[in-house]
């Protein structure tokens, strides 16, 4: 499976302006499936097979269920958009410090990464 990373620190999630985000981080993957036949004189062949995304994201509030999510990297110079499911929740609270929450969420149908 062949993978790129995405990361950053801005984005909305279903329009509103994601300001609580901490940090998130995106891997966006395409299977590639065996297509080793025996003409293939002993070597393996690959074709490219489904796509998808997952991701998590630290936040200072809590998402559930799904949402179009749109998310930019620290440079300004690519993002990433597409709806997502949000699985697990994490919530974390240091003694001195605020109560924080860990996501994670896979990308449903198509995802739009620009450059």
């Amino acid at each position: 499976m062949a993978t790129a990373a995405i990361s950053g620190k801005t984005g909305t999630c279903d329009g509103v302006t994601t300001g609580e985000v901490t940090n998130w981080n995106v891997n966006v993957s395409q299977e590639l499936l065996d297509a080793t036949s025996f003409g293939s004189a002993g070597w393996r062949e690959f074709i490219e097979g489904l796509q998808g995304a997952t991701g998590t994201l630290e936040a200072l509030q809590k998402f559930t269920g799904g949402a179009t999510l749109t998310l930019d990297n620290s440079a300004g110079g690519s993002s990433i958009t597409g709806n997502v499911l949000f699985g697990d929740e994490i919530h974390s609270n240091e003694t001195a410090g605020i109560r924080s929450y860990s996501h994670t969420f896979t990308y449903t149908g198509e995802v739009t990464v620009a450059a």
